[in-house]
Protein backbone atom coordinates (compact mmCIF):
# COMPACT_ATOMS: atom_id res chain seq x y z
CA UNK A 1 0.00 0.00 0.00
CA UNK A 2 1.43 3.66 -0.71
CA UNK A 3 1.25 6.13 2.35
CA UNK A 4 0.30 9.39 0.85
CA UNK A 5 1.09 12.20 3.36
CA UNK A 6 -1.98 13.97 3.74
CA UNK A 7 -0.24 17.40 3.53
CA UNK A 8 -2.38 17.67 0.06
CA UNK A 9 -5.12 19.39 1.92
CA UNK A 10 -4.98 22.65 0.08
CA UNK A 11 -6.23 22.90 -2.75
CA UNK A 12 -4.46 21.71 -6.45
CA UNK A 13 -4.78 22.49 -9.95
CA UNK A 14 -5.86 20.02 -12.61
CA UNK A 15 -7.40 20.09 -16.21
CA UNK A 16 -8.74 17.84 -18.42
CA UNK A 17 -10.80 18.18 -21.75
CA UNK A 18 -14.83 18.39 -21.76
CA UNK A 19 -16.36 16.09 -23.31
CA UNK A 20 -20.07 17.31 -25.26
CA UNK A 21 -23.08 14.98 -23.90
CA UNK A 22 -25.58 15.34 -26.51
CA UNK A 23 -28.23 17.95 -25.70
CA UNK A 24 -26.85 18.41 -22.34
CA UNK A 25 -24.19 20.55 -20.10
CA UNK A 26 -20.61 19.18 -20.79
CA UNK A 27 -18.75 17.12 -18.35
CA UNK A 28 -15.70 15.95 -17.36
CA UNK A 29 -15.61 11.80 -17.66
CA UNK A 30 -14.95 10.41 -14.27
CA UNK A 31 -11.83 8.19 -15.13
CA UNK A 32 -10.42 11.43 -16.52
CA UNK A 33 -11.40 13.24 -13.70
CA UNK A 34 -10.10 10.61 -11.30
CA UNK A 35 -6.54 10.42 -13.49
CA UNK A 36 -6.06 14.03 -13.51
CA UNK A 37 -6.67 14.24 -9.38
CA UNK A 38 -4.66 11.66 -9.08
CA UNK A 39 -1.22 13.01 -11.40
CA UNK A 40 -2.31 16.42 -9.36
CA UNK A 41 -2.28 15.41 -6.05
CA UNK A 42 1.09 13.08 -6.93
CA UNK A 43 2.75 16.26 -8.18
CA UNK A 44 1.94 18.07 -5.55
CA UNK A 45 3.65 15.90 -2.80
CA UNK A 46 6.23 14.16 -4.77
CA UNK A 47 4.88 10.97 -4.34
CA UNK A 48 2.72 8.17 -6.03
CA UNK A 49 -1.21 9.04 -5.40
CA UNK A 50 -3.84 6.33 -3.94
CA UNK A 51 -6.82 5.11 -5.85
CA UNK A 52 -8.82 8.24 -6.55
CA UNK A 53 -12.35 7.03 -6.54
CA UNK A 54 -15.73 9.33 -8.09
CA UNK A 55 -18.87 8.70 -8.17
CA UNK A 56 -19.60 10.06 -11.45
CA UNK A 57 -18.88 12.51 -14.12
CA UNK A 58 -18.14 16.09 -13.17
CA UNK A 59 -19.99 18.36 -14.86
CA UNK A 60 -18.11 21.12 -16.91
CA UNK A 61 -19.32 24.73 -15.73
CA UNK A 62 -17.67 26.71 -13.23
CA UNK A 63 -18.24 26.25 -9.40
CA UNK A 64 -19.53 22.33 -10.50
CA UNK A 65 -18.02 20.19 -7.12
CA UNK A 66 -17.91 16.60 -7.14
CA UNK A 67 -16.98 14.67 -3.49
CA UNK A 68 -14.60 11.64 -4.36
CA UNK A 69 -12.46 9.21 -2.20
CA UNK A 70 -9.26 7.73 -1.34
CA UNK A 71 -7.46 5.47 0.61
CA UNK A 72 -4.31 6.58 3.02
CA UNK A 73 -3.35 4.74 5.97
CA UNK A 74 -6.16 2.64 5.96
CA UNK A 75 -9.22 4.98 6.04
CA UNK A 76 -10.78 6.54 3.06
CA UNK A 77 -10.74 10.84 2.86
CA UNK A 78 -12.96 12.36 0.85
CA UNK A 79 -11.48 14.39 -1.87
CA UNK A 80 -13.19 17.41 -3.25
CA UNK A 81 -13.09 17.99 -7.10
CA UNK A 82 -14.38 21.98 -7.95
CA UNK A 83 -14.09 23.39 -11.55
CA UNK A 84 -12.56 26.71 -11.37
CA UNK A 85 -12.43 28.00 -14.52
CA UNK A 86 -12.85 26.63 -18.68
CA UNK A 87 -11.04 27.71 -21.13
CA UNK A 88 -12.52 26.83 -24.37
CA UNK A 89 -12.76 22.75 -24.17
CA UNK A 90 -11.05 22.73 -21.45
CA UNK A 91 -11.62 22.60 -17.49
CA UNK A 92 -9.50 23.47 -14.90
CA UNK A 93 -10.57 22.20 -11.17
CA UNK A 94 -8.80 22.04 -7.67
CA UNK A 95 -8.23 19.02 -5.72
CA UNK A 96 -8.41 18.96 -2.20
CA UNK A 97 -7.91 16.05 0.22
CA UNK A 98 -10.00 16.51 3.58
CA UNK A 99 -7.93 16.84 7.29
CA UNK A 100 -10.04 13.78 8.98
CA UNK A 101 -11.27 9.96 7.30
CA UNK A 102 -14.66 9.88 6.85
CA UNK A 103 -16.24 8.24 9.97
Amino acid sequence: MVTLTRAATSPFAALVALGAVACSEPELAKADVEQSAMKTLSAAVGKPSPAITCPGNLKGKVGAKLTCSAPMDGKTYDVMITVTSIEGTTANFSVEVADKPRP
